[in-house]
């Protein structure tokens, strides 16, 4: 009785053993995640002519908008007044709104996704095959299995940053918005490397992603800070 209780032990030790080579062969398949920065376009205005009341539909403490507001201000485009607004957006607040500036703005945000998504598998048999050739390596340990697994356990990650938004600039002496801009953003990017990887640097990650967000929205104020110079006074 007492050999057979070994035997099932040193099974049960084996077994564990080849899981945990297993574990190590699939891991090494997988590597950091790297990606080109980009930098961020500072405009600099003469001096801000709205102030910048908020998002609507979005929360101002999101990470890639958080510091929305005190860059349109130090940028000169826009008054940051996001933390005293606490209405609706609704044309019947706005006009109830005490503003410094004639004109005051936001941000709707009728879309906004941000994700990422490691081992994109773009054809489901392959990642079946990574498995059952991972089952084989575990009760073999034939080396020659090894490149099979990395061929079949990809090795990839998928980044998404897409959004719909709409500005808008209200002017408080008419009561009415005079300046409307949809704008979108799309990227959707598949990488070489896992973000959850232990070396991904996955701040400078987020970051790139941020800056296309924050120069996209940029592009569209500085846009909305020259029309409103042009109205008249």
């Amino acid at each position: 009785m007492g050999g057979i209780q070994t035997l099932l032990k040193y099974s049960y030790m084996k077994r564990l053993f080849y899981l945990a080579v297993a574990v190590i062969l699939l891991s090494s398949c997988h590597t950091a995640l790297h990606v080109t920065s980009v930098q961020r376009n500072s405009p600099t205005m003469a001096s801000p002519n709205m102030e910048f009341i908020g998002l609507k539909n979005m929360n101002k403490n999101n990470p890639m908008f958080k510091e929305l507001g005190s860059d349109l201000e130090r940028a000169n485009i826009a008054l940051n007044k996001q933390n005293f607004y606490m209405g609706m957006f609704s044309l019947q607040e706005l006009e109830t709104y005490k503003s410094s500036k004639r004109y005051i703005t936001f941000v709707d945000v009728a879309r906004h996704t941000f994700s990422h998504s490691d081992a994109v598998h773009d054809n489901p048999d392959m990642e079946l095959a990574g498995w059952l050739i991972g089952g084989i390596t575990v009760f073999t340990l034939i080396p020659v299995y090894v490149p099979l697994i990395c061929a079949a356990d990809k090795n990839d990650c998928q980044i998404t940053l897409k959004g719909e938004y709409i500005l808008y600039v209200y002017d408080t002496k008419k009561k009415e918005v005079v300046f409307t801009s949809p704008f979108e953003i799309n990227e959707n990017d598949i990488y070489t490397g896992q973000y959850s990887h232990k070396n991904t640097d996955q701040k400078a990650v987020n970051e790139r992603y941020k800056n296309i967000l924050y120069n996209t929205f940029m592009a569209q104020y500085t846009q909305a800070y020259n029309y409103v110079n042009t109205l008249p006074k």
